[in-house]
């Protein structure tokens, strides 16, 4: 199976894609694959690297650009990066993995132009892709389907621009500090403040609006555990053991995720029985209520009375050498390579069950 692999992208998130997508190329059996990198870049441009056939030895490999100055280095081969159209994916016995983290990548719209275009790919579709993204509305849907969140307030920014002190009353008189502020589409830390002076909340809403013009604030759980759970599947859904985030700081912020490696995985995640059952059964029910399939991580809160509050749900989550997601399914007995390979066929599974589907129009 050929697999083009997208990174990069028009995103804030654009480096964290790069950092998942190496890994894949390290982790990708070789023996049943081959690799087409292709680089988005961030005016949104698609750049074709040479076909891998083993693993390369520096991320930074697959920052390629169009020209003579910026050698896209393979194993046992140099060539320039070349400049494609979406349209190119589409061969026999060929896939797209998109490992595109954050808009442009993981709202929907590339798994839109995917399925007009007819191409099989990895992951979500745009349904589910576009609801978990945005934490507004994903809120509302996990909300319907019973499942506990903490309180919340949504901002929308024309309200904001309008009257804002209004909005800080009412954020002042329904919520408890600390409180967390974010982009409503945004992840990965990005843009997202927490803080325990109610004086500090304007500026952090400013600061969220710079990534969108939607923001959630949420109050936050004191002395809370995050727990993380990875589900893998179809029509058959599989759950992971919970796995905790282990933290060295107060807010596991884009630091700690990926860059300085202070973040410690706790896998599996020292909870009771009962709580891994509860943590268990929400996952799952978060992942039928998106319409979800292929992959999904489902992010949660645990008090320190043991009170569960569903977080979100990032469906592409990441693969860098930090991420909970690859580590769950280790713990599972589902080594990086398989992992990858029941990714493919689940993505494939769905295009069919779609082709049939069309069949009947």
């Amino acid at each position: 199976m050929k697999i083009y692999l997208l990174y990069g992208g028009r995103s804030a998130e654009h480096d964290i894609s790069i950092l998942s997508a190496f890994s894949l190329i390290q982790g990708v059996s070789y023996k049943r694959h081959t690799v087409v990198p292709v680089y988005i870049t961030k005016q949104g441009q698609f750049i074709a690297g040479s076909e891998l056939t083993a693993p390369l030895t520096d991320a930074q490999q697959l920052r390629l650009t169009v020209g003579t100055e910026a050698v896209f280095n393979a194993p046992d081969q140099s060539s320039f990066g070349r400049s494609i159209t979406p349209y190119d994916f589409k061969h026999q016995d060929s896939v797209v993995f998109p490992m595109l983290h954050g808009t442009n990548g993981e709202d929907g719209t590339i798994q839109g132009l995917l399925d007009v275009l007819d191409v099989p790919y990895v992951g979500d579709g745009v349904m589910a892709s576009a609801t978990g993204m945005d934490k507004i509305i994903s809120k509302l849907v996990f909300q319907e389907a019973g499942i506990p969140q903490v309180p919340f307030e949504a901002i929308l920014l024309q309200d904001w621009r309008q009257d804002a002190q209004q909005i800080l009353d009412r954020v002042r008189g329904s919520l408890l500090l600390p409180l967390f502020v974010k982009p409503a589409n945004a992840g990965s830390s990005i843009g997202i403040s927490m803080i325990d002076d109610i004086d500090k909340l304007q500026d952090a809403i400013d600061f969220a609006f710079r990534y969108d013009d939607r923001v959630i604030v949420e109050q936050g759980v004191p002395e809370t555990r995050e727990i993380e759970l990875a589900i893998l599947g179809n029509a058959d859904i599989n759950v992971s053991v919970p796995g905790e985030i282990g933290k060295a700081r107060t807010f596991y912020d884009y630091t700690a995720k990926f860059v300085d490696g202070t973040t410690k995985l706790l896998i599996p995640a020292p909870v009771s029985d009962t709580i891994k059952t509860k943590l268990q059964a929400y996952a799952k029910t978060a992942y039928i209520a998106l319409g979800a399939s292929g992959l999904a991580r489902v992010d949660f809160f645990l008090s320190k009375s043991d009170d569960i509050y569903l977080n979100e749900v990032q469906t592409m989550p990441g693969f860098t050498q930090y991420s909970m997601y690859p580590y769950l399914w280790q713990e599972m007995g589902l080594q990086y390579p398989d992992l990858i390979d029941e990714l493919i066929n689940l993505g494939i599974e769905r295009y069919q069950q779609r082709k049939q589907m069309e069949a009947n129009f």
